[in-house]
């Protein structure tokens, strides 16, 4: 019987030997190779700015109506009337509805002089925000709306239509000009400039607005039109590129 035991026991032990055996020679990753997941070590990293000019082609002009009055009655007809007839000559221009929008629209009491607790009299303002989309009219609309009892005229801007056509072109100029930099540095190392690793866009998101400027109110005369220039503008795209490099 203790002979059977002695001679399992010795089996049982040279299995377990085997299989520590086995599992010390499994294979693995060997410790120092080159892994295909790893960034390139070698790279150039350029910032560059790109430019493209734009023509603006829609404006926006900002104007409305101040008027005074002895009553609240009053001065909200008033004001009505003129804000109608402002906008009716507007629409007559080709105007859209969606083109009109109220920006402001206040209502205050006016004091005697020494006496701040008596109202003589109330003042109401609307302003309108108008979006001109075809600039041979941009002059017009402040003709019409100031001969229509406009007083106020707050200034002109000027976009583009179609802003991610200009960003983008200003991109590819950004790209462009990375490249040439980093073409020169590399020459320079004589070393040769590689692919694109990477691109990072800097440029800070901002709405594309165009030359904001006051206009001076004031009924036109029969035989001189208002001039508005559009003129050009500069658009920039920053871009941050990382070029391989052997």
């Amino acid at each position: 019987m203790s002979q059977t035991l002695r001679t399992l026991g010795a089996v049982a032990l040279g299995a377990f030997i085997v299989a520590v055996a086995a599992l010390s020679v499994r294979t693995g990753p060997v410790s120092g190779a080159p892994s295909t997941t790893d960034p390139a070590t070698h790279s150039i990293t350029v910032t560059a700015t790109g430019k493209t000019t734009v023509v603006p082609d829609v404006a926006r002009v900002y104007l409305g109506v101040t008027t005074n009055r002895s009553t609240v009655k009053a001065v909200r007809a008033a004001g009505a009337r003129s804000m109608t007839d402002i906008i009716a000559a507007v629409k007559a221009l080709g105007v859209a509805d969606a083109d009109i929008q109220t920006t402001n629209l206040s209502l205050y009491p006016q004091y005697g002089n020494g006496s701040p607790s008596k109202v003589v009299g109330y003042q109401i303002s609307e302003q309108v925000e108008i979006t001109v989309r075809d600039l041979d009219k941009a002059g017009d609309v402040v003709d019409a709306a100031t001969a229509k009892g406009a007083t106020d005229v707050n200034g002109i801007s000027f976009e583009v239509a179609d802003p991610v056509k200009a960003q983008n072109d200003a991109r590819a100029a950004a790209v462009a000009a990375a490249r040439a930099s980093a073409q020169a540095m590399a020459g320079a190392a004589s070393i040769s400039l590689g692919t694109v690793i990477s691109i990072t866009d800097s440029t800070p998101p901002s709405p594309i607005f165009y030359g904001y400027g006051a206009l001076k109110a004031a009924a036109p005369s029969a035989d001189v039109a208002t001039p508005v220039q559009p003129g050009t503008q500069d658009l920039s795209a920053t871009l941050t590129v990382v070029f391989e490099i052997d």
